[in-house]
């Protein structure tokens, strides 16, 4: 079960907002199917969403709108997320998803994925723009697991960032596609998914929410593998 409800409040232009943010949405071949729930001094929209809260036409609608804020809040299977955006750009990111793996994601300014990072316990995924692979971390020890050889852990940890994080350049992905050729992005073998730009964005370009635990793998991976390239 995935639900979401988006509202928009403040001092300001809450109807042009609402038209703004309509055109988008018409225009998103991949937007989703929402209700509108308006009161006096905000607008709220609930989603039963099949692939993600639609940031990215809240986000640029809000661009233009500074003095109003969005904030959306989700539950997945039990599991309850909040982000704000402002201005423009996603401000604040909460999470709470326990049992999944702390990320890092690093990306250049001409939209290139520097690396993508997902580290669970004593194992993980990493993938930049043009390759990956599954690895353990055990005693100091960093071992590299080619994705032939991935055991179900090792994919459970890998999908559940994907699914988050990453498009490929192998799929279809047609509305990725665009928002990429708007953004004037090539697109690479791995590319991180264009509702994820916003928050990189306002971080410089890199966000992190691994563990103090994760640093070891982090750096082992660093030195052994993304410098190797």
């Amino acid at each position: 079960m995935f639900t979401a409800v988006v509202r928009i409040t403040g001092a300001g232009r809450l109807e042009d907002f609402r038209e703004r943010l309509r055109w988008l949405m018409v225009r998103d071949e991949d937007a989703e199917d929402y209700t509108e729930h308006h009161g006096e001094g905000g607008l709220e929209y609930r989603f039963e969403p099949k692939k993600g809260i639609p940031f990215p036409a809240f986000t640029e609608a809000s661009i233009d709108f500074p003095e109003l804020r969005v904030e959306a809040e989700w539950e997945r299977d039990g599991v309850r997320g909040r982000a704000i955006i402002e201005s423009g750009k996603l401000v604040q990111d909460e999470r709470g998803e326990p049992g999944m793996p702390g990320v890092e994601v690093e990306v250049a300014e001409d939209g290139r994925l520097v690396l993508g990072l997902a580290v669970k316990e004593e194992m993980g995924y990493a993938v930049t723009s043009d390759r990956q692979t599954y690895f353990r971390h055990r005693g100091g020890e960093l071992e590299l697991v080619p994705p032939e050889e991935a055991d179900e852990a090792l994919e459970e940890v890998a999908f559940a960032f994907v699914d988050e994080w990453i498009w490929y350049d192998e799929q279809d992905a047609p509305v990725e596609r665009a928002r990429y050729a708007e953004y004037g992005y090539p697109v690479r073998g791995a590319n991180v998914k264009s509702e994820k730009m916003p928050l990189l964005r306002g971080r410089g370009m890199r966000y992190s929410s691994l563990e103090p635990s994760a640093v070891p793998a982090r750096e082992a991976i660093l030195e052994r593998w993304l410098s190797q390239a």
